[in-house]
């Protein structure tokens, strides 16, 4: 029973992770009007933090 609990808890976080680099790649190449000044915000940061 545990490791259908393990197996379907990993699963459904490789799903997430795999929706959530898929989704910020694509808002990348595709911004939306309203989020341009955002994605425009958050790169000098990320810069820094690197």
């Amino acid at each position: 029973m545990k490791d259908m609990l393990k197996r379907i808890f990993l699963v459904i976080f490789v799903l997430l992770v795999l929706t959530a680099i898929s989704g910020f790649f694509f808002m990348q190449k595709h911004p939306l009007e309203g989020k341009q000044s955002t994605t425009k915000n958050l790169t000098p940061s990320e810069q820094k933090i690197k």
